[in-house]
């Protein structure tokens, strides 16, 4: 039988995730503390289980068979569409990869990132080469580059939905880590806060150690070109002192991504005069659709990004349960009002932390009877003197349905 005749014949099934499938996008660790209703409920939880993993999303494998013989290499394509031929899909290659005992083959999908809530397709090539010695190209969808063999055997194309579970963990290859879409939360009035949008996370550079010498760069060249072509990071919004960030104008991402610089402080002290200033000029960072997405951080992603983190979700509608969980994502599965200095009282960074109070008492100067939280932040935003319009405008590029 020719080449051609047997890639018709040839059948490659995909076995899981099954046609329709829903994927985990978080481990079972993580979900099950999510899933408690109370911060010291989270807290006991995450205690008891130690080994997490924590601040990764689950791993996406993927399982097919080859019924006919086909051998790899093996060419896999995911997408959001059902004819996988949008920009926004992306290509995975591998080699030699062998099957089981029962004949199936698995690949865990490297840096997956996937987005909450949202369907995707799949389908996988056999990428065999071309039999005519002066071709060797590789057979594709259409054929080789000769046209002496016929298309590569392939499977149907499958789907699978992810879980509407956030937060959205994103992966990358180097030393930043606590990366997360600020997006995946509901908000009071049901709708979601649209993913893609901003991330937030460790800085992409180290510290100075000396205010005068630029901290040494984190990632590696594929988290750059990933950040700014998958993500599409436009701009980096750095939190960090001057001394932390010392002599720099430019993102690590590079000089198509606009770096802004405003030092920001944390917990209680975003209501002192100058920390309401300094939250009008983040704030202002998200009113401008041309800025989008937005990459922000301190050098932990965890207190000074978390206070701007609890402040912009909580002015688009995200619950103060909801507030709480994604601040307390960045430590599980030790929350640090669990450290304590020789007062005995919770401590961290020089204030007292339980829950959200520095906030719950912050906000409080600006409630009336019968409002939310959402109004009580509203309030406090036009306090520092961020404007009606542009908090709307804010609602408008960050909701969505």
């Amino acid at each position: 039988m020719s080449m051609l005749g047997a890639a018709a014949l040839a059948a490659v099934v995909l076995v899981s995730p099954e046609n329709g499938a829903r994927v985990a996008t978080l481990p079972p660790a993580q979900k099950a503390v999510l899933a408690k209703e109370t911060p010291d409920a989270r807290r006991a939880a995450a205690s008891c289980c130690t080994s997490g993993p924590w601040r990764v999303s689950a791993p996406l494998v993927l399982k097919w068979r080859a019924t006919a013989g086909e051998t790899g290499s093996w060419k896999i394509r995911i997408g959001k569409s059902p004819d996988l031929a949008s920009g926004e899909d992306s290509w995975i290659f591998f080699f030699d990869i062998k099957p089981d005992a029962d004949g199936v083959y698995s690949y865990e999908v490297p840096r997956a990132n996937l987005e909450l809530g949202r369907r995707y397709w799949w389908r996988v090539w056999s990428n065999v080469k071309c039999a005519k010695w002066s071709c060797g190209a590789a057979t594709g969808p259409n054929g080789c580059a000769c046209g002496a063999t016929g298309p590569a055997p392939a499977s149907a194309v499958g789907t699978f939905v992810t879980e509407d579970v956030p937060p959205r963990w994103i992966a990358i290859e180097g030393r930043t880590k606590n990366i997360r879409d600020l997006g995946g939360w509901r908000t009071q009035d049901g709708r979601r806060v649209r993913q893609g949008m901003a991330f937030r996370g460790e800085a992409l550079n180290d510290n100075s150690v000396n205010g005068e010498v630029i901290g040494r760069n984190r990632l590696t060249f594929e988290d750059a070109a990933y950040m700014t072509k998958t993500l599409g990071i436009r701009t980096d919004l750095d939190l960090r002192t001057k001394r932390e960030i010392s002599t720099m104008t430019q993102s690590p991402l590079g000089p198509d991504v606009a770096f802004i610089h405003c030092s920001a402080p944390a917990y209680k002290e975003i209501f002192t005069p100058e920390g309401m200033k300094v939250m009008a000029e983040n704030f202002r960072v998200f009113c401008d659709a041309k800025n989008y997405p937005v990459f922000f951080h301190c050098i932990g992603g965890a207190d000074r990004t978390g206070s701007l983190a609890y402040v912009l979700n909580g002015v688009l509608g995200v619950s103060r349960a909801d507030l709480e969980r994604d601040w307390e994502s960045t430590f599980y599965p030790e929350v640090p009002d669990v450290v304590v200095n020789n007062t005995g009282k919770p401590f961290i960074n020089g204030t007292y932390w339980r829950s959200s109070r520095h906030f719950d008492d912050g906000f409080a100067k600006y409630a009336v009877p019968g409002d939310t939280l959402r109004d009580r932040i509203e309030r406090y935003l036009l306090a520092c003197g961020v404007t009606k319009e542009e908090i709307a405008k804010v609602r408008e590029i960050m909701v969505g349905e």
